[in-house]
């Protein structure tokens, strides 16, 4: 069973904890976030503990992956304190607004065995797909 921590516990963070917490091959680990009263309210959903740092979710061996929810100003720097610390990782889109960001966790994450994913969900929708083939046509 993999045990999850999720970190932002925002409008998408506070599903995805909530999937995880029913799912029957992963565990919530635990919840973080900076505004102390979304923590709590996930935590109270899910009964799963509330982390006081986003270093002590990386630091804690009961985590083995992490779900990045976060504001996309700070998924970078959490995913490459990630990927350092081993945790396995699901980042939500986008890594970052700056290319040259992007570029930099993309080699972070080359020279890791670390498995890391975004969250590139919305791809296949219908809408997403036309406008794709519009472009290239």
């Amino acid at each position: 069973m993999i045990r999850i921590a999720v970190l932002g516990c925002g409008r998408i963070g506070a599903m995805h904890a909530a999937n995880i917490a029913a799912h029957p091959r992963a565990a919530l680990a635990g919840v973080q976030d900076i505004h102390a009263p979304a923590a709590a309210a996930v935590s109270a959903g899910t009964g799963a503990p509330v982390f006081p740092s986003e270093e002590a979710v990386f630091a804690s061996a009961e985590v083995d992956a992490v779900l990045i929810a976060t504001a996309t100003d700070t998924h970078a720097d959490l995913l490459e304190m990630a990927v350092a610390s081993g945790k396995q990782v699901l980042c939500e889109k986008p890594v970052d607004l700056s290319l040259e960001r992007v570029n930099r966790c993309a080699a972070t994450i080359a020279g890791t065995t670390v498995p890391v994913q975004l969250g590139f969900v919305r791809r296949f929708d219908p809408g997403h797909r036309a406008v794709r083939r519009a472009i290239e046509a």
